[in-house]
């Protein structure tokens, strides 16, 4: 998101255009600034996101050191928290509903749950995603859904969000159908992200299924 042009919906909407998924699910929210006026001069960039499962905000700093805070259960104790006239506070209940009202549609567990919660917003706000974890991977293990982040690989800007949602969602071996393991069970690993370090050069994060 730190690349002149970028757009988070427009990035969403390609993921349909291309057909790589029918049910591309947001999991977070991009903050280009915590600055109001930096969205009155359209400069793009990533300072922050909000994660929608746990309802918790990220912050970066210039040195790339992340913050996290527990974002308020109402609407209104929301807007205290950024500077006035900033665009994003009216949108984040909206974004919590509509991401949990979008899971429900894979899970009637959850949507019982929802449809008990009083005829509020902010009811939607004080479930907590450890309620949430559970829904989402199982219908991300069914391939339901397509669970999307998005940050700054360049400034390591969600990179952690990334790494602990491909924890949490994706198949472990245990989830995974093999045959029984015994010495010499052949190699099953699935590659799943590619990343260059500058005194370890390319490496390659898997999960392996069989083998050794």
């Amino acid at each position: 998101m730190d690349r002149p042009g970028a757009s988070f919906k427009f990035a969403l909407s390609s993921i349909l255009l291309n057909q790589l998924h029918s049910q591309p699910l947001p999991l977070v929210l991009p903050i280009a600034s915590f600055s109001p006026l930096a969205y009155q001069q359209a400069e793009p960039g990533i300072q922050g996101l909000v994660d929608l499962v746990k309802w918790e905000l990220w912050r970066w700093s210039e040195t790339g050191k992340p913050s996290i805070d527990t974002l308020p259960r109402t609407e209104e104790a929301l807007r205290s928290i950024f500077e006035p006239n900033h665009p994003l506070p009216s949108h984040l209940v909206d974004a919590r509903v509509q991401f949990l009202d979008n899971l429900s549609m894979h899970s009637e567990e959850l949507m019982d749950t929802l449809l008990g919660l009083p005829s509020s917003p902010d009811a939607y706000l004080g479930i907590g995603g450890d309620q949430v974890i559970p829904y989402l991977r199982q219908a991300s293990l069914r391939n339901a859904i397509m669970p999307v982040v998005c940050g700054s690989a360049l400034h390591h800007i969600g990179t952690e969000l990334v790494l602990d949602y491909a924890g949490e969602l994706l198949a472990s071996p245990l989830d995974v159908p093999h045959d029984l393991q015994v010495l010499g069970s052949p190699l099953q690993l699935l590659a799943w992200k590619v990343n260059w370090d500058r005194r370890r050069g390319w490496m390659t994060f898997v999960r392996v299924y069989s083998g050794m």
